[in-house]
């Protein structure tokens, strides 16, 4: 794990030259390889490197017609997750803050499209490896994106929606057997693996829900799908066909209709004509069989909006603990107070040292086993520990209940979202046994503060209250900021 700018080297760099070596590696090898690159970019912090930052002219820069700073009249404030544009942005948006908001608008997106330039560099770069290692002909590569950021058109900073702009994702085959063409196929991320399969000639396992997209690159097929559904946390559902869209907002029951062949920027509901009633009731029918499918009734949006620290039901949702939180951020139950970091340390260190029963101190291994067995019993007969069992297990320790309410205490709250940063290596919010016994070590080595080989009550405070400087910044600047690569 590398941050962002490691040095004179960009993430992008870093992650290239490490596919580089893979794929040089493989010149001299008969046997088939899989190499996956995930780069970061282009994400915020929009801070291209170099050259990459001042490529584009901002003032030839030409904004989609969705953006807030031309239609303000499209931000939807704070209803579905969406913020009120052309004042604020996501995070490194800079400009110059005596711009216009259409003026610091394209400075954002030259910035932008630099950081994208500076990925397509270095995506050459892996491309020119294969060719040069003479593998080009037998590799299949795939390009595909994450969901995008909103850059205020609608008015939303983020990926917090289901418009076009956010939730459509491309995807690149080429390569082997792939011939050129294009195909407008609705298609999901998850279509990727089956594809590979049948370009390759590999069989499918049970149990995969994809589809294999390889008739429709080879102009056998049209499609593999009817329908698109798109969910985002419990306040917005939508339902597309090749042209339709219909956008339902739980939280009032609003219902949109785009054309999305005549308007592809959704520029124009048109929900209120009556000509469309017909076909508002038929995306009606095909989003509740959506759901159906997928399971996504109100009882499992609200597990899921309680595991990743957002509000089960009623309010603006809050979406999963980010960057953009910390000690006074939303979380299970809303505001969550802030809490002394030492003091409540301390009692955690009490609560472990008791645990462990272990007046004294405990030897190094011993600190590792408890925290470990610690673990092992939060998480039960599950793979790994979410956010609502760290947060019950931390309860138990500081020996506190929850409110009449249900919900959690602060204290036990902010703990299991610390010790969730300190052990969390991929960001999944899953806390597998590996990543515990990964960090108790480094804890346990750093934690020893007088070199005698064990961990008493202090030094083991001390490191508890490290978790809390893990916790990332609220947009107030107040805490401290989530490194950059463990996203």
């Amino acid at each position: 794990m590398v941050p962002y700018d490691s040095g004179e080297s960009f993430s992008t760099e870093l992650f290239a030259d490490a596919a580089i070596e893979y794929i040089e590696s493989r010149e001299k090898s008969d046997k088939p390889f899989f190499c996956y690159i995930p780069v970061t970019a282009p994400h915020s912090p929009v801070t291209p490197p170099g050259k990459w930052a001042t490529m584009y002219d901002p003032e030839k820069i030409t904004l989609p017609p969705n953006h807030v700073a031309l239609r303000p009249d499209l931000a939807e404030g704070e209803r579905g997750g969406s913020r009120r544009g052309g004042r604020r942005g996501g995070r490194g948006r800079g400009g110059d803050e005596n711009a216009s908001p259409v003026e610091r608008a394209k400075q954002d997106y030259a910035k932008y499209y630099g950081l994208i330039s500076h990925l397509d560099h270095h995506v050459g770069r892996i491309l020119d490896s294969l060719k040069k290692t003479g593998q080009v002909d037998n590799t299949i590569v795939v390009l595909a994106t994450d969901h995008g950021m909103s850059k205020n058109s609608h008015g939303a900073s983020g990926k917090n929606n289901a418009y076009e702009h956010t939730s459509r994702v491309q995807m690149v085959f080429s390569g082997g057997p792939v011939p050129k063409g294009s195909s407008d196929a609705l298609v999901y991320l998850y279509d990727i693996y089956p594809t590979l399969c049948g370009l390759a000639g590999l069989p499918m396992p049970e149990g995969v829900e994809g589809k294999n997209l390889a008739g429709v690159i080879r102009g056998k097929a049209d499609k593999v799908r009817d329908h698109l559904f798109t969910a985002y946390m419990q306040d917005q559902r939508t339902i597309r066909d090749d042209r339709w869209k219909l956008f339902l907002r739980g939280g009032d029951d609003r219902v949109s209709l785009y054309d999305l062949k005549n308007d592809p920027h959704e520029l124009n509901d048109l929900a209120k004509r009556p000509e469309h009633a017909k076909r508002i009731a038929e995306l009606k029918a095909a989003l509740a069989k959506a759901r159906a499918e997928y399971g996504d009734t109100d009882e499992a949006v609200a597990r899921l909006m309680r595991s990743r620290g957002g509000r089960p039901s009623g309010g603006r949702p809050t979406g999963r603990p980010s960057g953009r939180q910390g000690a006074g951020g939303r979380g299970v139950g809303g505001e969550i107070p802030a809490v002394d970091a030492p003091a409540l340390a301390k009692r955690l260190a009490k609560g472990f040292m008791a645990h462990a029963k272990a007046e004294g101190g405990l030897a190094k291994r011993e600190f590792e086993s408890a925290w470990i067995g610690l673990h092992s019993t939060w998480k039960g007969d599950d793979p790994a520990a979410g956010r609502r069992e760290l947060i019950a297990g931390f309860a138990t320790l500081l020996g506190i209940e929850s409110n009449r309410q249900g919900a959690p205490a602060p204290e036990s709250f902010t703990a299991a979202r610390a010790f969730s940063y300190s052990t969390d290596s991929d960001g999944d919010r899953e806390i597998t046994p590996e990543e515990v016994a990964a960090a108790v070590k480094k804890w346990s080595t750093e934690g020893d503060k007088n070199n005698d080989g064990k961990l008493d009550s202090t030094e083991t405070a001390t490191v508890i209250e490290g978790f809390f400087k893990n916790l990332p910044a609220t947009r107030g600047g107040r805490g401290t900021r989530r490194p950059t690569d463990r996203r």
